[in-house]
């Protein structure tokens, strides 16, 4: 969390909202603007250690960054201060907002906010990865720009808008939210599923539920499938496709009396029934590497000897499927359908 001049990270779960402001006192966060994130993960770069910058995404074709010609002295630098080197230099040194937004939009994938002095930028990619939204209090006192959708939903008395794709935009004490690049619509190019999934679940996006679309999504799958396979029970893995699992199910049910709506992968999120201590999907694949043993455990008399589909919530599936179709087959199921 950087907030004027003064900068204070920690480790652990989340604190209160009192916690919150005995560590702004304590640390000085005094300032009109700041900038934060929270994330399961260490830092992804150590430059983020030296500059105020959050990113909700990754960086593509970054290997020949330092030859660029506004590299300035940050060749030997990570990825994100080379980004980060070049943006500001278009940006700011150069005054080329148009350059240095179609620069990051091809380097970045999903959002990045970083704060330069008093004022705050951000960029949404041009596919449209990640969502990002503006709002505004009706007193125009107070402004944010949040790289998730769902703030809708607790900030009811403030004025929300969706940040297009392709955008680049500014907050400043003096012009409030303004927009200084917007890259042409027809480089567009959003992947809806991937939107979907990276939306929290409980966000509103065109006056529908992300919920709701995720579960009309498996009925509509079952629909399409139904005549194609022939299943005993489906389950979500991972999580995020609970909502498209039950909807799958109720529509299956419709062409199969014999398919039952159930769960048979139970994921162990906590480590004690006291403490309730949340594992984090890094955690989960190291447990997995060094021990063999997953933080999932299966059902066995609800999958031996069945049929099973598991409901994939991404075409870009990968480690995720390979570790539950290597449980079930451990358990005894006789086909297994990735949808």
């Amino acid at each position: 969390m950087a907030i004027g001049n003064a900068v204070v990270e920690r480790e652990g779960s989340l604190p209160s909202d009192e916690n919150i402001l005995k560590i702004a006192k304590k640390e000085k966060l005094l300032g009109d603007n700041g900038i934060g994130y929270l994330s399961k993960r260490s830092p992804q770069f150590p430059s983020m250690k030296l500059i105020q910058v959050s990113l909700d995404g990754f960086f593509v074709d970054t290997e020949k960054l330092y030859l660029h010609p506004n590299i300035g002295q940050a060749k030997e630098s990570d990825s994100l201060f080379k980004i980060y080197q070049i943006f500001v230099d278009l940006l700011i040194k150069k005054q080329n907002p148009e350059r240095a937004a179609e620069f990051l939009d091809r380097h970045l994938k999903g959002n990045m906010i970083l704060k330069l002095h008093d004022d705050i930028y951000a960029y949404r990619n041009s596919s449209g990865f990640k969502p990002l939204v503006t709002a505004t209090n009706k007193s125009k006192t107070l402004s944010i720009i949040a790289s998730e959708n769902s703030l809708r939903t607790s900030l009811i008395d403030m004025h929300f808008n969706d940040v297009d794709p392709g955008q680049l935009i500014k907050m400043s004490r003096e012009d409030g939210l303004k927009i200084l690049a917007d890259l042409p619509r027809d480089r567009v190019m959003m992947d809806p599923f991937e939107f979907i999934r990276e939306s929290h679940v409980t966000a509103i996006v065109n006056g529908k539920s992300i919920y709701a679309i995720r579960k009309n999504i498996g009925k509509e799958q079952a629909n399409f499938l139904a005549t194609d396979i022939d299943i005993d029970s489906a389950y979500a893995e991972p999580d995020y496709t609970r909502p498209m699992t039950l909807g799958f199910s109720i529509e299956y049910q419709k062409y199969s009396k014999t398919f039952e709506a159930a769960e048979g992968i139970i994921k162990d999120r906590y480590d004690d029934s006291d403490h309730m201590i949340d594992f984090s999907e890094q955690i989960s694949k190291n447990k997995l590497l060094t021990s063999g043993k997953s933080l999932k455990f299966i059902i066995r008399n609800h999958v031996h000897n069945k049929k099973i589909a598991t409901i994939q919530g991404t075409i870009q599936t990968g480690g995720t499927v390979k570790e539950t179709i290597y449980y079930l087959r451990q358990a005894g199921v006789s086909r297994i359908y990735v949808i």
